[in-house]
């Protein structure tokens, strides 16, 4: 959990690792505003995103906002609601909440529509959480929740064992096995009724080594020390180097999409 809290204090990391897909992924289509379109949230509804990190659901999607919604952001960790309070316009529809979704701190039944993009397999006790999301859900409301699959970014990992065996990587994974999309629908099936998922397509193709270099020394302290202390012209070297072999371009698997489930 510390690691977490280290790597979610602001959102500082979280938005080096979304500037790689929005200059890189080759679907036209920006995956928070896919998301947004396959959400859907009724006119006048409550709604409540656990782990909300810096907004980019909202944030892209300003224009679609309904006046009529009733939302509320929440996020572990304060300094991402503080980070986010600063970009996202003034709407009396929005309230900030620091919230641990083991823990959801609402009443019973309060709310339409519950979202959790990209963050449940961070959760400890997943059955906890889940429990806790029932909970508040109203009986007719709807449970959003986006992940990555387990071939999801494969090739970072690949690179940074390809310059060092014994180089740690958080690789993709060992997410997808806390929640992803090959085992998300059991997991959710244990306290909601109905289930469905559906993928997104897309990959990345990066024709440079500095976003890579910046995403990866975003994953973890370790490895951005690793790359520091005088062996990054030596990894840029190596990334130039698989760049050539692969036509001037490094292509990244992406396997991400959501699950909705009926209470």
């Amino acid at each position: 959990m510390k690691s977490i809290e280290s790597q979610y204090k602001n959102s500082t990391n979280l938005n080096a690792r979304i500037k790689i897909h929005d200059l890189y992924s080759t679907n036209s289509q920006d995956w928070h505003e896919w998301l947004f379109e396959q959400y859907q949230i009724p006119e006048g509804s409550s709604v409540l995103e656990l782990g909300c990190g810096n907004g980019a659901f909202w944030l892209k999607n300003q224009q679609h906002i309904s006046s009529g919604w009733n939302i509320t952001l929440t996020d572990f960790s304060h300094g991402m609601l503080e980070d986010l309070k600063k970009q996202l316009p003034i709407h009396d529809q929005f309230t900030y909440e620091q919230v641990n979704i083991q823990e959801i701190p609402f009443e019973s039944h309060s709310f339409d529509v519950i979202i959790a993009n990209h963050m449940l397999y961070h959760v400890e006790d997943l059955d906890q959480a889940l429990s806790e999301v029932h909970r508040v859900l109203k009986d007719d409301g709807i449970f959003y929740c986006s992940t990555i699959g387990n071939s999801h970014l494969k090739e970072f990992e690949e690179l940074v064992k390809g310059f060092d065996q014994l180089l740690g990587y958080p690789s993709a994974h060992i997410h997808a096995d806390a929640f992803g999309l090959e085992n998300g629908e059991d997991k959710l099936l244990k306290h909601f009724t109905k289930v469905r998922s559906t993928e997104f397509e897309d990959q990345l193709d990066i024709p440079e080594t500095q976003p890579i270099i910046d995403y990866l020394q975003s994953t973890t302290y370790e490895l951005k020390a690793f790359l520091n202390d005088g062996l990054l012209d030596q990894f840029v070297q190596y990334l130039e180097d698989v760049k050539k072999r692969h036509n001037g371009v490094i292509s990244v698997t992406k396997s991400s999409g959501y699950f909705e489930a009926v209470k």
